[in-house]
């Protein structure tokens, strides 16, 4: 986007001299089966952006709070350790003031955390995944259940399957395989909505400019969208095989251009409203678009399939060109939450 992210794949390029073009590669359909799978049988959107043009931590703020407290850049591990957080009201919050069960389900620490009120405390709905895949086939899951994958921590017996490089992407497709499968197996499949989609950019060179569209905020500032990223709507009430994008099933853009917040959004219309109203959060998710306009099907889908699993991945991968250092910075923020939850006694079966 004519170098307004800093150069990066120039920066890259200066980094790995002797493999500069490796950022560029892609995956095929038979790379990631479990996504092609779920693209030819639900729905992708082609104008999904993250919230802002930024790094990890103010991009999952803007998807449980709608903004990031005018926060640009991640918190450093000392930040963290020292108790710094976002302080905006999440989603969470909110459901719970509705009368909304919810869960947060982590491998082994939930973003959640992030948040300056839940980075010390004893929250009863975060759990381990496992509860999640037990739930969604007993038919007894919330009616939001929010989902982090395993960052490659200490935590949680597994291999990371966060997608993060330079993790095996092999085992994302299996985790989202894991969660869609469990759904789809349960009694509650008929009136579910599975949401995939990443908190911001893996480094995508993109020739559709998040500049196009711009989104309302409290903060002047932070009212423009960051770089596509990928986002699949799964469910039996989307069409097969639909992308919808700025010029399909003669939708208008305004309708069809959606960000993280657009998930808050969501939620608030389907669980939340009180006599037609829905609560007011924040003016980048009270403007955001509802992705119930993806909802096109009149009665639940009968056709939809098992996703396929990738057998016998390697649980220790780390690709050489990616990574210098054995921590990702995003792993040494994570690893602070853990010290400072732990600290504070929360047990690592609700971290």
């Amino acid at each position: 986007l004519n170098n307004e992210n800093g150069g990066f794949l120039t920066n890259y390029a200066k980094v790995v001299v002797s493999n500069p073009e490796f950022i560029m590669h892609y995956f095929t359909g038979a790379d990631v089966p479990i996504y092609d799978h779920l693209a030819r049988d639900f729905c992708i959107c082609d104008r999904y952006f993250c919230s802002i043009p930024g790094p990890t931590q103010p991009n999952r703020a803007y998807s449980l709070a709608g903004t990031s407290d005018s926060k640009k850049d991640n918190f450093t591990p000392k930040q963290l350790i020292s108790g710094e957080g976002f302080t905006g009201k999440t989603i969470f919050e909110v459901l719970a003031e509705s009368n909304v069960a919810w869960r947060c389900y982590s491998h082994d620490i939930s973003s959640l955390r992030f948040f300056k009120k839940f980075s010390k405390a004893v929250v009863p709905e975060i759990d381990k995944i496992d509860k999640f895949y037990a739930k969604a086939i007993a038919g007894t899951l919330a009616s939001v259940s929010w989902i982090d994958p395993d960052f490659g921590m200490v935590v949680y017996p597994g291999p990371p399957n966060d997608d993060h490089p330079a993790h095996d992407t092999r085992h994302c497709q299996n985790l989202v395989s894991d969660v869609y499968n469990a759904l789809l197996a349960g009694p509650n499949w008929s009136k579910t909505l599975l949401i995939v989609t990443y908190d911001e950019h893996g480094g995508f060179y993109d020739h559709v400019s998040p500049r196009d569209f711009a989104p309302a905020d409290d903060d002047a500032n932070f009212a423009k969208y960051g770089v596509r990223v990928p986002a699949f709507l799964i469910s039996p009430w989307v069409g097969k095989g639909a992308v919808y994008g700025k010029q399909t099933n003669g939708l208008p853009a305004e309708k069809v251009v959606f960000d993280h917040a657009s998930i808050l959004k969501t939620i608030l219309n389907r669980f939340c409203k009180n006599g037609g109203a829905v609560p007011t959060m924040t003016a980048r998710i009270n403007k955001a678009n509802d992705l119930g306009a993806l909802l096109t099907e009149t009665q639940a889908r009968a056709d939809c399939t098992a996703a396929p699993r990738i057998p016998n991945v390697p649980i220790s991968f780390k690709d050489k060109f990616l990574l210098e250092d054995e921590r990702t910075e995003l792993q040494k923020e994570l690893d602070a939450m853990v010290v400072q939850a732990t600290a504070n006694g929360v047990p690592p079966e609700n971290l």
